[in-house]
């Protein structure tokens, strides 16, 4: 998507005149991000210099969130603003196209460190409700990023590159800290690996699991772990299945011999358990989002080692 303000583009800012103007400020920038594991990530990089505000802060799901005034606010106020992109946060679209010309908006999923994977859809993959662009609407804007998954922190190697795409781009826009936004980025890579290290560890013994989700969100985690992912249902949280669509969902269950099927805080757990159920499945529940977790620079760590807990544990269930 192309805006009027700047735009980091791998790493390197644009329109340095609108920053060289931010740059002579005595404060910090505010910044404001989209989802909760990115804003984690952000922060880190920020440390004690800022704190970066948080667009969704509480259980709304980027897939069908509407704007209100106070974050029309927020946007407004913002000198850096930290989003996916459109595969993921469809209803920022207009509204950053409003942004003032000084503003600097970092679109992630157009940055070329970031690895993008497409939807996993047909078959036994099913993306219903998912909340992405129509046909047309993906045509007018960017048809390549609108059949994208958006989940893109679930793959540490996103997580290092979005580390480094802001520590660049804050060190630009505020030259003055430029020297801590690059120890914190310096030091939060360290974390991560330790961290990707304690995560395959942990998940070594149940690679060959197979496991079914009620929400494609966790791609870019299972394949980069090479974990046994076979399918998702697509049920959705705020319209459960008619009778005849949770027969078809028991059969498709028992059919894929799952050993366990994966829920997200907020889908209907007494329907996803009659659907395990069906195929003698054990249900289980993760958080990609981090809805479940305090917001901050603990917040990635703590998600992705919490994947893996909830998955090991689900599969270990006797």
């Amino acid at each position: 998507m192309s805006f009027s303000k700047c735009s980091a583009v791998t790493g390197v800012i644009l329109c340095f005149s609108a920053l060289v103007a931010s740059a002579a400020s005595v404060t910090p920038p505010k910044v404001l991000v989209t989802v909760r594991p990115i804003h984690s990530l952000v922060a880190a990089v920020m440390g004690d210099i800022a704190e970066p505000g948080l667009l969704l802060n509480g259980s709304q799901t980027p897939h069908s969130y509407t704007l209100v005034p106070s974050d029309a606010k927020a946007l407004s106020a913002a000198d850096v603003v930290v989003w996916v992109g459109e595969p993921l946060e469809t209803f920022l679209e207009g509204p950053l196209e409003t942004l003032s010309s000084g503003s600097l908006v970092i679109e992630l999923a157009s940055e070329g460190s970031i690895r993008l994977r497409e939807n996993r859809d047909g078959g036994v993959w099913e993306t219903v409700g998912s909340g992405h662009s129509n046909d047309e609407q993906a045509h007018d804007h960017h048809e390549e990023y609108a059949r994208m998954d958006g989940h893109i922190w679930l793959d540490p190697r996103n997580a290092r590159a979005i580390v480094k795409i802001t520590a660049n781009a804050l060190s630009i826009s505020d030259p003055k800290n430029a020297e801590l936004y690059q120890e914190n980025a310096t030091q939060t890579l360290q974390r991560l690996g330790a961290m990707e290290v304690r995560v395959r560890a942990a998940l070594s013994s149940v690679q060959d699991q197979p496991f079914l989700v009620a929400h494609d969100a966790l791609q870019y985690f299972d394949t980069f772990f090479s974990l046994n992912a076979v399918g998702a249902i697509a049920v959705t949280p705020d319209q459960p299945p008619s009778a005849r669509r949770l027969s078809e969902l028991r059969q498709k269950v028992n059919a894929l011999e799952s050993v366990c099927l994966f829920t997200e805080p907020g889908f209907a757990p007494k329907v996803m358990s009659v659907i395990a159920d069906a195929g003698n499945t054990r249900m289980g529940v993760v958080d990609p989002l981090g809805i479940n977790i305090e917001p901050g620079q603990e917040l990635y760590f703590d998600l992705m080692e919490g994947l893996a807990t909830d998955l090991t544990d689900c599969f270990s269930r006797s």
